[in-house]
């Protein structure tokens, strides 16, 4: 190699690599500060987008956890508030049983202040009761716990209306029927336990719910059977008649009974008239004789089918107990009225009353929310088995009763606002009620505990998925300072190195010096 003095190869040498060592150990030194291997996309572009977004997933389930924690809270609160309303319930069931025994009138009183008393701090419960600032225990109240990073990840906490004044039983009130209102076109009856619903006497379930128009009418037709079935056991009584309950349909039964003092009554010819289409002139006596009412109404179902093409309605008849159906009146008979385009089904029945007054009546599906069920239905009763019905229970999506133009029989809430134990008739009403209320308590903390069980198995998931998320984050984005402090030490070294190979270098050209002496 030539001497030179003007290009020093060896000096450009020891520079470039010297800043070659120079690079990692400043990468080194950079990731030993941070902690951090990826301190830049220019480091690992890849696995900077997957740390970001594992980053964003561990901290959606940070705040999934504190969600969950929270929807605990709010559960353990409705718990909490439910357990001292059992307390108080009990301690009503405790005083309606003894009211229930033998007791003095005094003695009735004093437990009946008590339980007063005990009705005041359950509705206190419920209007002070709060969690975040909101009212819940007295209304239905749904929240979705967010619980997971995506939408709609949540786990629903529901609690019930639990206010004394929903809480109970039902109870009936007795409707006695006159010669006056047999005879009328109006009187009609309903029992069922309509769509959606169940029954229960007296603790005896009488019929589970139902979803279809078919199983409708098959429950609606045995629920008075079964009534008078555990009759012994719940003390209920209800008239033995048949009855149908169709999506959009009318029914006329052709029962007869006896009612009052008067035990034939005369029904002069009325005129039936269907969605404003008279449909003919018909008749009946109400006596202890069913010929004539199951002529009329056959009859009538020919009449009404000979109109079905103007008036949209057709007729058949339904046996009690039975689904199937036929064109002929039995005793136990009910004419069907079916709206074949689903639309309300109007009847006007004028009949005359033996005696010179007459009775018009005009019924609409509309005029009949009473029925629990389908579409809105009417029945019409030539006359009924016996005069009264009186029972306890309790119902639920459903009106049952039994009642004339006059007067009508249905269910109504006794809650535990209006119970006392001022008689035995009452303590025994306080009795059922404060067993119903019970009930629907244990319920409500059996969701309750179900849903708590549920969120601390929720909290363990996200504990788990945010610590193995965490990991494989680490993995990527901290720095190994083991492996970064031996790259340090390996760069310094080389660094030294160069500096010193770069002096030398430096020193070369002064050899040509040397050549000039």
């Amino acid at each position: 190699m030539a001497l030179s003095i003007n290009t020093n190869m060896m000096s450009l040498n020891a520079q470039k690599n010297l800043r070659q060592t120079e690079a990692p150990l400043q990468k080194a030194m950079e990731r030993l500060s941070t902690g951090l291997r990826i301190n830049s996309a220019s480091d690992d572009a890849a696995g900077l987008a997957i740390a970001t977004r594992m980053s964003r997933q561990i901290n959606g389930l940070n705040v999934a956890m504190r969600n969950a924690n929270d929807g605990i809270s709010f559960a353990q609160t409705a718990e909490g508030a439910m357990d001292e309303m059992i307390t108080a319930v009990q301690r009503i069931y405790e005083l309606a049983e003894q009211s229930a025994s033998y007791n003095t009138s005094a003695d009735r009183s004093s437990m009946n202040t008590e339980v007063q008393e005990l009705i005041s701090e359950l509705s206190r419960i419920v209007s002070q009761t709060r969690y975040n600032g909101e009212l819940f225990l007295n209304q239905q109240k749904s929240i979705d716990i967010q619980v997971g990073v995506e939408v709609k990840e949540t786990i629903n906490i529901s609690t019930s209306n639990v206010s004394p004044d929903t809480m109970g039983v039902a109870t009936s009130y007795s409707s006695t029927l006159t010669a006056a209102n047999v005879a009328s076109a109006s009187a009609m009856s309903y029992l069922s336990a309509g769509l959606g619903a169940s029954a229960t006497l007296a603790g005896v379930d009488l019929g589970d719910a139902v979803t279809t128009a078919t199983a409708y009418q098959n429950n609606s037709l045995n629920l008075i059977n079964r009534i008078n079935t555990y009759s012994g056991d719940t003390g209920a009584t209800a008239f033995s008649f048949g009855n149908s309950l169709v999506g959009g349909s009318a029914a006329l039964t052709a029962t007869t009974g006896n009612s009052g003092s008067s035990n034939d009554t005369s029904v002069a010819a009325g005129f039936l008239t269907i969605n404003g289409v008279q449909i003919g002139s018909f008749a009946a006596s109400v006596d202890s004789s069913t010929a004539a009412a199951s002529t009329t109404l056959t009859n009538m179902l020919s009449a009404i089918n000979n109109k079905s093409a103007t008036t949209g309605v057709t007729a058949y008849f339904v046996d009690k107990g039975t689904v199937a159906t036929s064109s002929t009146a039995n005793a136990s008979s009910v004419l069907v009225l079916a709206n074949t385009d689903g639309a309300a089904i109007d009847v006007t029945l004028n009949t005359a009353v033996a005696g010179g007054s007459l009775i018009s009546n005009t019924l609409a599906s509309s005029t009949m929310s009473v029925s629990a069920g389908q579409n809105g239905k009417i029945i019409f009763n030539a006359g009924f088995t016996k005069t009264s019905l009186s029972f306890d229970g309790t119902a639920t999506g459903a009106v049952f009763g039994v009642g004339t133009a006059s007067s009508s029989v249905s269910l109504t809430a006794t809650s535990l606002n209006n119970i006392s134990t001022t008689s035995v008739a009452n303590a025994n009403v306080a009795i059922l009620a404060a067993k119903e209320s019970l009930e629907s308590f244990i319920t409500e903390k059996a969701k309750l505990g179900a849903k708590l069980n549920r969120l601390d198995s929720t909290i363990r998931n996200i504990e788990s998925t945010r610590e193995n998320i965490t990991a494989a984050k680490s993995r990527i984005m901290d720095a190994d300072f083991a492996t970064e402090t031996a790259n340090m030490t390996r760069s310094l070294i080389l660094q030294q190195a160069g500096i010193s190979v770069l002096a030398q270098a430096n020193q070369v050209p002064n050899n040509v010096l040397a050549l000039l002496q």
